[in-house]
């Protein structure tokens, strides 16, 4: 390990691993026409390779670069240069929209852009968001043929030598609930989540990981990992074939997986399908949003040597939290009923409390405030090593989402919860969507889960209907096929609603196709665009969704 640990970063982590492993592979293709095999001393020979290039660009510590091209080995081999030029790249995803991601660039005004061909031109015809950009570096089809071809990185690039406390990336939010926001990353916080995933999870060297989210392309190498980048698009993981993903996991033995409910449900259900056991697995994270426990069940059967780990985290912190397989089974019922997604304990160094929710910012005074004990539902609030240090450019959201209790700074998750009898930590849902009633607030996990445990249902969405402060709760239904009988599931909905949740009398009920998700993970709900559509039909048609 470097001698000075403040010094540490991704890439002197991965240089640890270069020199200890260097033949071992570091990045594989699952592709039949993909990328040659890269071992850990290719790896690290190619981001030194690659830093090179992006030094004479002009690209050096300090400055904001907004990285644009395709994710796969190209991607990783330019994050990994850009944090050893002690740069800061700037990641958004495309997928919340032109819109959103516009309003990303200007506010984080980077001074380079490094991106495909088609970026770089596009952004010709926005000149007001890209104006802070002094240069363009256009990553050609041949990049990366180019930086493999070479024999021998350049002596003279050197690792930018950071503190613990500077700044590493900024990684924007996905904007699923409300604006996206560009969360500043250091390089002690990229450090803890490595040592966190180590500590926790016993994620040892030699494992193989199917990397289907592009941001463990670098932390594996500091683990010793191998990762493997399936044949997908990780933008777009709900077109993501199964069978190619499933044969991968066969093929190259593969021991660990971090991916969406969406493509757990795609591994599970071609394996039941096609009667195949994963045998080398020995833990598959679900993240993005809950995974239910027919899901973890299903997974479970194939993974006869491994677990299903559902970790509790966002952008802001991960991870916080997480609970296996057993724990999620013993609370099936509870979770299908109402009593919320079970997220498990804390892991090792985070703190985890729950605070009355409110609206407006915490006090600074210690005094006034008090977390909460027992079945109270509120805000889940984090504190610990892996969170990040606030928002990039926006002092008020940053001083909205963090505050001091006890000497130490705890982020609010935007989620709500509490604890169990067990001092589990439940997921009750996102503030912003607890529907406020006539009778009192209404969660979206006290109330979706109760329709999805129906056979036939895709997934359903909790909506607040109407113009006022409180809201008429109603249920948006996808079914599982758009041409199936829907009249006695409806009835059969309708009565588990009234039995579990009567004082809230849910009577409308909406079915709709598909339901609108995130494009990262393909399972957070857009709630907030669901209740605008619904209450402008509902006005037009009082009579819609109610029972005939």
């Amino acid at each position: 390990m470097p001698q000075n640990p403040a010094q540490e970063n991704l890439v002197s982590l991965l240089g640890d691993t270069a020199a200890r492993l260097p033949d071992r592979p570091a990045v594989l293709s699952s592709e039949v026409q993909g990328f040659a095999p890269r071992t850990f001393g290719q790896l690290y020979a190619d981001t030194r390779i690659c830093a090179s290039i992006l030094s004479s660009r002009g690209i050096g510590k300090g400055d904001k670069t907004l990285l644009f091209v395709q994710p796969g080995y190209e991607l990783i081999i330019l994050a990994f240069a850009l944090i050893q030029l002690g740069s800061v790249p700037i990641i958004i995803d495309p997928g919340m929209g032109l819109k959103s991601m516009l309003a990303c660039i200007r506010s984080t005004q980077p001074k380079f852009l490094v991106g495909t061909p088609l970026v770089c031109f596009v952004s010709k015809f926005f000149s007001g968001s890209f104006k802070s950009i002094r240069r363009k570096i256009v990553i050609h089809s041949g990049f990366l043929g180019k930086i493999i071809s070479e024999k021998q990185p350049p002596s003279e690039i050197q690792i930018a030598e950071t503190s613990a406390s500077e700044l590493a990336a900024i990684v924007f939010t996905s904007g699923s609930t409300g604006k996206p926001k560009g969360v500043r990353y250091l390089h002690s916080t990229f450090n803890a989540q490595v040592n966190s995933l180590k500590e926790n999870f016993n994620m040892n060297e030699g494992e193989l990981d199917l990397t289907t989210l592009p941001i463990f392309g670098l932390f594996n190498p500091a683990l010793g990992i191998t990762s493997v980048i399936p044949d997908m698009n990780p933008r777009k993981p709900a077109r993501a074939d199964a069978e190619k993903l499933v044969r991968a996991i066969l093929n190259f033995k593969i021991t660990s997986a971090f991916a969406s409910p969406v493509i757990g449900k795609k591994i599970a259900n071609w394996c039941l399908e096609n009667n195949r056991e994963l045998p080398s697995m020995r833990r598959i994270f679900l993240a993005g949003a809950p995974a239910p426990p027919s899901l973890i069940e299903q997974l479970a059967k194939v993974m006869v040597n491994g677990e299903v780990i559902v970790p509790y985290g966002s952008t802001e912190a991960l991870p916080v939290a997480y609970c296996q397989t057993q724990e999620i089974q013993n609370c099936r019922k509870g979770i299908e009923s109402g009593e919320g997604s079970l997220l498990g304990k804390p892991i090792s160094g985070i703190t985890l409390r729950v605070f009355p929710s409110r609206k407006g910012p915490y006090p600074s005074d210690a005094a006034q405030i008090s977390p909460l004990e027992g079945k109270e539902v509120g805000e889940i609030c984090v504190s610990g090593p892996v969170v990040t240090d606030g928002y990039h450019n926006k002092p008020g959201a940053t001083f909205d989402a963090r505050f001091v209790y006890e000497g130490k700074v705890f982020h609010r998750m935007g989620d709500l919860g509490y604890f169990d009898e067990n001092d589990h930590l439940r997921f009750m849902g996102r503030k912003i969507e607890c529907v406020q009633t006539p009778n009192g607030p209404l969660e979206t996990e006290r109330c979706e889960p109760i329709a999805n445990a129906h056979d036939g249902i895709a997934r359903s969405a909790l909506v607040g209907i109407g113009k006022g402060k409180t809201k008429e709760p109603c249920l948006v239904v996808e079914p599982l096929d758009a041409n199936s009988e829907k009249s006695a599931l409806e009835d059969r909905i309708r009565d588990d609603l009234r039995q579990n949740l009567p004082d809230f009398a849910i009577k409308r009920i909406f079915w709709q196709n598909s339901i609108p998700v995130d494009s990262r993970h393909n399972a957070k709900i857009h709630r907030l665009a669901l209740a605008r559509k619904w209450t402008k039909l509902v006005a037009s048609d009082p009579e819609l969704g109610l029972p005939k």
